[in-house]
């Protein structure tokens, strides 16, 4: 069984959209649906429970803490974690089995984005490269249960840049898959910031990712220049 996880913070607008998407191209695999929510104040959990998947409330704040958590409560053997504002490709399940028979215990897929802006499609080539600053939570990500606990799971003191901290931990314990088969992500912030502002402001956090530097200064620089949709 895969658990799938979703972590939410008001994301009312599309989670029972996504969660149908979910159940409807996952291929022929079975899953689990769970959607971990981080103190949302719009309707994400009621919406959620409308179409009966379990729906949890995270203990404390915070994307890595609300994953763990989900993590902790999750039957399946395989974990594969999933933004509200993305759809995996169709028949994912069974993309993720057949890397999981090749010896791969984690992996993701290559993403585009749902708007057609020229800077936007040339960053999609990036997703099928193997470097650690090509990968992003829009590609989504699978890990076996055992290997996720084996590395202690998600740094819970990190607000930022969690996924890229697990996966350049697992990618020392085994083979990490990129499955070319895309993912679709929503571009909603860069719509909002623009596509070469916001790029750059996040290559600007991977850099200061890359050095080291403190999760607060990383965190200001977010605060100060992104606005979110």
């Amino acid at each position: 069984m895969i658990s799938l996880i979703i972590p939410t913070y008001n994301e009312a607008q599309s989670i029972k959209a996504l969660i149908t998407y979910l159940n409807e191209n996952k291929g022929s695999v079975e899953i689990e649906v769970i959607v971990v929510d981080g103190g949302s104040s719009d309707d994400t959990i009621a919406r959620a429970k409308e179409v009966g998947v379990k729906v949890l409330s995270a203990p404390e704040k915070g994307r890595a803490v609300q994953m763990n958590y989900a993590v902790s409560q999750a039957m399946g053997e395989i974990i594969y974690f999933v933004h509200a504002d993305t759809k995996p490709p169709k028949n994912y399940g069974e993309y993720i089995e057949s890397a999981l028979q090749n010896g791969k215990e984690a992996g993701c897929f290559t993403s585009i984005f749902d708007w057609n802006h020229p800077f936007l499609r040339f960053c999609n080539f990036f997703s099928r490269l193997p470097f650690w600053f090509c990968r992003g939570g829009g590609q989504t990500l699978y890990i076996k249960k055992s290997l996720f606990d084996q590395l202690g799971g998600f740094k819970e003191d990190m607000i930022l840049m969690e996924e890229y901290d697990l996966i350049s931990r697992a990618r020392k314990e085994t083979s990490f898959a990129i499955i070319k088969k895309n993912a679709v992500t929503s571009a909603r912030d860069y719509r909002v910031n623009g596509a070469f502002r916001l790029q750059f402001i996040y290559s600007y956090v991977f850099f200061l990712y890359s050095i080291g530097a403190p999760q607060e200064k990383m965190l200001s620089v977010v605060r100060k220049y992104v606005n979110k949709a």
